[in-house]
């Protein structure tokens, strides 16, 4: 009898979440109290079992993509079910049990670790950390010395999930040392192995006797009653182990399914246990158990390992767009719109993968790229008929008149950043901005600068990635809601990305330490420019050329950043001799908006994540622009929620939240997905 075998190992999780499931039905009926020596050991089998099949997969692989399977099997899985969850559930008739006005609010108090349902989840990811900091930077005595101290933490802490986090404190490591000791575990005797389950038991019993004294029982929910919890839960949870080996779970199917897709029902049915009130009620929550394991299943098939971090953006964005909208027309027409344009924009993803395998082993066909193209020009054509249908004054999105105005003003011989916008709002575009936009103003239509910037742009793709990519990327922009809505509205942000990523994408392939030295006086000089354009532009350019810069000499530092910040401050000194008092100190100051985005707080997590995402790409452009792209939406996102939190307003899609800012990422995904799969 292999007790630590894989098989085994795997049947045994399958016999732990079905025993979870059934002790969270009988739990809400309030049978006895006994039934918490049923549930909570098993999650300790869990844990064991997780920390002994990592410590095995480090003696076979090391630390090799540690991350990426540990994101890719645990976290993006949990935050699709719990987006998914809170978007779709509370469309179904489950009467008061889901509140859609705060589906937002529960969201992100599961995702921030505010009120966590699926506290097993985080628990899990600490694990993971607390092994990955230990196995990385430390060996023998000092890393299982530094996990005993961890875990002792754990003990002595109550977090959000109360007790039964310190409850499985040492679970976890207990799974390393099986693995760290498994010949020795291996050569015990099945008496062996009897006696110590019954002394497992022996010692779970005595435990639950002590916590069942009135003046022990009194210290519930305190960290002194930790220390009784967390033996008896361990010491039940290994006696399982073999207990139940004996009945060889491996040999039955439901079992091995259920273990194989263990975590799935884990996250499946914890957010619907508050269904079960009656006998009858047990129906729903299994209905909506088996509605949730298709989601993730899906997720799981469809989604990970083949849907790359930027496809995933692109879609996301799209579909947020769509999603705000159509649900201005009813909730159902909201809902079946979203899940189409999630289907709609998946497909659209997989086939534009396969028309470029196609166009490309089957060599240059001249007809159908000239199709692709006309697509491409149809499409702008309709861009531009759509712009112009639409009255702009009627436009509840004042950043084109944000420019008109100001540019009006400008050539009259009038202070520009004294302009309103036509919906009574600051108007205070940088100068560098105002300067590209004029030919635009006297064409009559600031938006058409979108135009020449994707052209700019699609121009940059064909020069450095070839021909056939360039006209992915054209189709890709051209099928984006989100990019529709940009040209419609006549907003210049999505503009001001394009510019950005098309001259990036022009140097990228010449990006060198060496060329990086050489240009340095040219680089900072249009860090200063592109800086007067937009604040936003500084994140991918932050991000491009951070590691570059880190690698200079001080010298070299000191004097490039001290020419771009001149640049920069050198385009705001026409009007701040033209007045000083408006450009300092008015509300209509050309800081007024964009210095009024985010919040000072929120670079604790913006400074440390743009250091790992710029450190990261090592000039490889596939990582370059998705990191861009993910950061991009990570500052919108963060800003967002610190917002929510601030003004208790869980709506996103409320006029709060502009979630245009969304679509700067656009570019620099499509650029990402035009590297991947040599796309």
């Amino acid at each position: 009898m292999d007790m630590l075998s894989r098989t085994n190992t795997q049947a045994l999780k399958g016999v732990a979440i079905i025993a979870i499931v059934l002790f969270h039905i009988l739990w809400r009926f309030d049978i006895s109290p006994l039934l918490n020596l049923w549930g909570a050991p098993f999650v300790t089998v869990f844990l064991v079992l997780s920390g002994y099949g990592l410590e095995e997969s480090f003696h076979r692989n090391g630390l090799n993509g540690f991350w990426q399977k540990r994101v890719t099997k645990v976290v993006l899985p949990f935050v699709f079910f719990v987006s998914a969850y809170n978007y779709l559930f509370p469309f179904l008739p489950l009467g008061d049990y889901f509140l859609a006005g705060e589906a937002m609010h529960r969201c992100l108090d599961e995702l921030l670790y505010i009120s966590p349902v699926f506290w097993f989840v985080f628990l899990i990811l600490k694990c993971y950390a607390v092994y990955w900091i230990g196995t990385r930077f430390m060996s023998g005595r000092w890393r299982l010395l530094f996990f005993f101290a961890c875990a002792f933490i754990c003990l002595n802490m109550q977090t959000s999930s109360g007790h039964l986090e310190a409850e499985q404190s040492f679970s976890f490591l207990t799974g390393v040392l099986l693995s760290m000791y498994k010949d020795k575990v291996e050569a015990l005797s099945k008496k062996e192995i009897g006696r110590l389950t019954f002394l497992f038991l022996l010692v779970a019993a005595a435990l639950s006797c002590l916590k069942a004294i009135p003046q022990l029982h009194e210290l519930r929910g305190t960290v002194a009653y930790n220390y009784l919890l967390c033996p008896s839960r361990l010491s039940l949870g290994l006696a399982y182990i073999p207990l139940f080996t004996m009945l060889r779970p491996g040999k039955n199917w439901f079992v091995r399914l259920a273990g194989n897709y263990s975590f799935e029902i884990y996250i499946a049915h914890m957010p619907f246990i508050g269904l079960i009130t009656d006998v009858r009620s047990i129906a729903i929550f299994f209905a909506c158990l088996v509605l949730s394991l298709a989601i993730l299943l899906i997720y799981r098939y469809f989604v990970g390992g083949k849907l790359s971090v930027a496809e995933a953006l692109f879609i996301i964005v799209n579909v947020l767009f769509v999603a705000k909208y159509s649900a201005r027309v009813s909730e159902a027409v909201g809902l079946c719109a979203t899940l189409a344009a999630i289907v709609f924009y998946y497909a659209l993803l997989r086939g534009a993968i396969h028309y470029y395998i196609y166009i490309r082993e089957k060599g240059l066909d001249v007809w159908r790229m000239r199709a692709g193209w006309c697509v491409c020009v149809l499409a702008f054509v309709g861009m531009v008929a759509v712009q112009y249908a639409i009255d702009p004054y009627s436009i509840q999105v004042d950043r084109w008149s944000a420019l008109h105005f100001p540019i009006q003003n400008l050539l009259d011989g009038i202070y520009p950043y004294g302009a309103s916008t036509h919906l009574g709002g600051s108007a205070s575009p940088f100068p560098v901005w105002q300067v590209l936009h004029i030919p635009f103003y006297l064409l009559g239509n600031v938006g058409l600068s979108f135009f020449v910037a994707a052209g700019l742009f699609l121009w940059s793709c064909h020069k450095s990635l070839g021909q056939k990519k360039a006209l992915i990327v054209g189709l890709l922009l051209c099928s984006s809601v989100a990019v529709w809505y940009e040209v419609a509205v006549r907003s210049d942000l999505i503009t001001n990305m394009l510019l950005v990523a098309g001259l990036i994408n022009l140097i990228i392939p010449r990006l060198s330490q060496g060329w990086i030295e050489r240009q340095k006086w040219w680089i900072a000089c249009a860090v200063g420019l592109l800086a007067s354009t937009r604040f936003l532009t500084l994140i991918p350019i932050a991000i491009l050329l951070l590691p570059y810069f880190l690698r200079m000499n001080w010298r070299s530092q000191a004097a490039s950043a001290l020419l771009a910040m001149s640049v920069f401050a050198l385009t705001f000194v026409p009007f701040a001799v033209w007045d000083s008092q408006l450009s300092f100190y008015s509300p209509y100051s050309p800081w007024a908006l964009q210095a009024s985005q985010g919040h000072l707080s929120d670079f604790i997590l913006f400074v440390p994540l743009a250091l790992l995402l710029a450190m990261s790409h090592n000039g490889i452009g596939i990582r370059y622009y998705r990191n861009s792209g993910l950061m991009i939406v990570m500052f919108v996102a963060v800003t967002f929620i610190h917002n929510m939190y601030i003004g208790e307003n869980w709506h996103l899609f409320s006029s709060a939240y502009d979630i245009t800012y969304l679509s700067a990422a656009i570019p620099f995904c499509l650029l990402a997905i035009a590297w991947e799969n040599d796309l």
